[in-house]
């Protein structure tokens, strides 16, 4: 897959551990990421389950390591821990699309697209979106509709 990112022109921009610990919440998701144990965030987004590419609100608030484990341990108590989740991930932007090349631990192998949406529209960003499907000929991989922590849970 590397190879065919580079014939259409994506910018690979690293390679990420990241643990992601999920907690229960009824009206999204809520997680804290750690990223290659440098980079720490609270992460909240909603978005459906279903098996079309879907549109994901998100807000992202980062975090110190020193505020890490107290953010968990006050997450773990109000809301309870739903499940933790351990990926490694290749990180590759094709215009205002990041997409992941993901090896989840017990799960496999995936690749994940996202398309921001902060400086283009809705319609561009499903054209964008689209664009790359076709370029990587990936219309026949199977697409699902959970989460990883939903698949580990």
């Amino acid at each position: 897959m590397s190879k065919a990112l580079k014939e259409i022109g994506a910018k690979h921009k690293g390679k990420l551990f990241q643990v992601d610990t999920y907690f229960c919440c009824s009206k999204g998701r809520l997680k804290t990421r750690e990223i290659n144990n440098k980079k720490f965030e609270i992460i909240f987004y909603q978005r459906p389950n279903k098996k079309a590419s879907k549109v994901s609100n998100y807000q992202i608030i980062n975090l110190d390591k020193s505020q890490l484990e107290e953010i968990k341990h006050l997450f773990k108590n109000i809301f309870g821990e739903k499940t933790v989740v351990k990926k490694r991930r290749d990180l590759w932007i094709y215009k205002n699309t990041r997409i992941h090349l993901d090896k989840v631990l017990g799960l496999g192998a995936f690749l994940e697209l996202e398309t921001v949406v902060n400086k283009i529209t809705i319609n561009k960003a499903r054209e964008e979106n689209n664009e790359i499907i076709n370029l990587l000929r990936i219309n026949n991989f199977k697409k699902l509709s959970k989460s990883y922590s939903d698949m580990i849970s």
